[in-house]
């Protein structure tokens, strides 16, 4: 459950709704690698760009990697898509950029939501799934409530009714999200929570879901905050940032998605210790995500780097667009060993 509907999240923020994926793969990209023999890697992958995709493809990597290095990939991430459909990989390696990423211990708790508001998340996948499908501005998204609202009428409906439930329910959000051993309720609470009224309990609720164990509920918590700062920049004060510079250095590519697009909503008003803080914990991690080829995917990363780098803001849009992204990167990389 949510995983499209979230997935494409960057895309649509930067205008672009994806199309449905195709069977072949697009761009194969990696991070986590520094001191790893890429060239060695990626000469013994068994898959390649053109390539068609299938089911074994994610198996296929692993097997290609663990062969090469001695270890697995930390995650291997199939995204939609491409300007022509086409998947991308993303695969994140065991290298000196890679950290571990500390999860909360497994919730053992009986807290559960009730059907209805699980039937009402069931509905609302469905729609979005079809808004996606008809692209152009269907899919498009208004975060200027503190909460997503989609462009289709139908979707938008259901988000809506999300939000009434929410706000009537809080209480009982809250408790699932943190103690639920069942995950597909921890998901939906973790999306529901940012529907529910603006909060210091709301903030705090999704900073500590963005350690759950489960991928989906840190993506959607962490998203939920980005939601929250893109409608109003005076709550990226009250998010702490240490959890998600970490998130940076994670092994999952979402992590490492989402983490970035909070921190570069985190980073607009430029507070120093902030930025040296990212220079000092998740720079290397930045380096490899800005110099994927594709902007609509290394936006984030980029626009969080230039800052370290003390770009101005006009320069850095520039850039991360148009390039070189090589600039950026110079930049940020001086005073630092970045290799």
């Amino acid at each position: 459950m949510l995983c499209l509907s979230r997935g494409w999240l960057l895309l649509v923020l930067l205008g672009a709704a994806p199309a449905i994926a195709s069977d072949r793969i697009g761009d194969i990209e990696f991070f986590g690698y520094k001191g790893l023999d890429m060239a060695k890697i990626r000469e013994t992958l068994s898959v390649h760009e053109g390539d068609e995709y299938s089911e074994r493809t994610e198996s296929q990597v692993r097997r290609a990697v663990a062969a090469t290095i001695g270890k697995e990939p930390t995650g291997v991430n199939a995204v939609c898509c491409d300007e022509k459909g086409n998947r991308l990989l993303f695969i994140g390696l065991p290298g000196a950029s890679y950290k571990s990423f500390v999860y909360n211990l497994e919730p053992k708790g009986h807290e559960r939501l009730s059907s209805g508001i699980m039937t009402l998340y069931g509905r609302l996948d469905q729609a979005i799934e079809a808004a996606v499908r008809r692209g152009g501005q269907a899919a498009g998204e208004d975060d200027s409530n503190g909460y997503a609202l989609i462009n289709d009428p139908a979707a938008r409906s259901l988000q809506l009714a999300v939000r009434r439930w929410a706000i009537k329910h809080q209480r009982e959000l809250l408790p699932v999200l943190e103690f639920s051993s069942a995950v597909e309720h921890r998901r939906v609470a973790s999306d529901a929570v940012g529907y529910a009224r603006q909060s210091q309990d709301q903030i705090l609720a999704l900073v500590r879901a963005a350690r759950d164990p489960d991928d989906e509920v840190r993506n959607n918590a962490t998203r939920a905050l980005g939601v929250l700062v893109r409608s109003n920049a005076a709550l990226a004060s009250e998010i702490p940032p240490d959890t998600f510079i970490a998130m940076l250095n994670s092994g999952i590519w979402t992590d490492r998605n989402k983490a970035a697009a909070l921190l570069m909503q985190l980073t607009a008003a430029r507070n120093s210790d902030l930025l040296a803080k990212i220079r000092s914990l998740a720079l290397v991690s930045l380096v490899e995500m800005a110099s994927w080829r594709r902007p609509g995917y290394a936006y984030a990363a980029r626009m969080v780097l230039g800052r370290v780098a003390g770009l101005p803001e006009d320069r850095l849009q520039e850039l991360v667009w148009n390039g070189p992204v090589d600039a950026i990167i110079q930049a940020a990389a001086r005073g630092a060993d970045v290799k």
